[in-house]
């Protein structure tokens, strides 16, 4: 009998962490998906993914919270018997003027997109180890955006939160190779989840005029490669932020 990889996967149940919990449905995977607060969506998606033939762990947490973090990892063990792929999606934004930012929601960006994706990996850190000493998996994901790698005016906030958690992911793959585990990032361009489709006609036309691609990325192209990243497929790859935008060019 075939061994089922155990995955992780944190915000879900919309946009781009749907369809990376459906393409790791599609691949056999037993699931852990986690959730902040819409119950609702949450349990759209587990039937979904159940209707797939799924095994799936729906958890609600706040993932800023260190203890809320270890929870999910001891329920996740108890389950399934471990994690094997971690994939850090959750997060947030908050857009507006460098010179007009408010540093409470500031602050709350820094640790729903920075804090706890480090905080989950922290808590998860000695399963991982352990799945990759057994040769199971031992991958772990993290969701940047191209707003990390280009910075992007009117995005300051968004965009050195996502900033920092490439600079985290490179660090993680240093102190986390020799021990077996990697750590890798994704960078998604322009994809069209609902947070794209409500921007104003100039802006989306701004951004296609600046890519290669004249068109939007899909969310099952960066669920295609957030599986490739969390599978014996990339097994030489650690450290790599991957950019997936159709050739953005400034």
């Amino acid at each position: 009998m075939s061994y089922s990889k155990i995955a992780l996967i944190t915000g879900a149940t919309r946009g781009i962490g749907r369809a990376i919990a459906h393409k790791y449905a599609d691949e056999g995977c037993r699931l852990v998906v986690v959730y902040r607060s819409n119950q609702q969506t949450a349990d759209e998606t587990k039937a979904e993914l159940e209707a797939k033939g799924a095994e799936v762990l729906m958890l609600q947490a706040d993932l800023s919270d260190a203890e809320a973090c270890a929870r999910v990892v001891a329920a996740a063990k108890d389950r399934f018997g471990g994690i094997d792929t971690l994939i850090n999606n959750a997060g947030g934004a908050y857009d507006g003027a460098f010179a007009a930012m408010n540093p409470e929601e500031y602050a709350g960006l820094i640790q729903c997109n920075l804090v706890a994706p480090m905080l989950l990996t922290i808590a998860a850190k000695d399963e991982l180890i352990a799945s990759a000493k057994a040769g199971r998996g031992g991958e772990v994901v993290m969701m940047a955006s191209m707003a990390g790698v280009t910075g992007k005016e009117g995005q300051v906030p968004y965009s050195t939160t996502k900033g920092g958690l490439m600079g985290a992911t490179r660090l993680l793959a240093r102190e986390l190779g020799p021990e077996g585990v990697r750590v890798n990032a994704l960078a998604p361009g322009f994809i069209r989840t609902e947070m794209v489709e409500i921007l104003e006609p100039k802006m989306y036309e701004h951004v296609l005029s600046a890519s290669a691609s004249p068109r939007m990325g899909e969310p099952y192209e960066v669920a295609d490669a957030a599986w490739f990243l969390g599978s014996s497929n990339s097994s030489y790859l650690n450290g790599v932020i991957q950019r997936i935008d159709g050739g953005f060019l400034r």
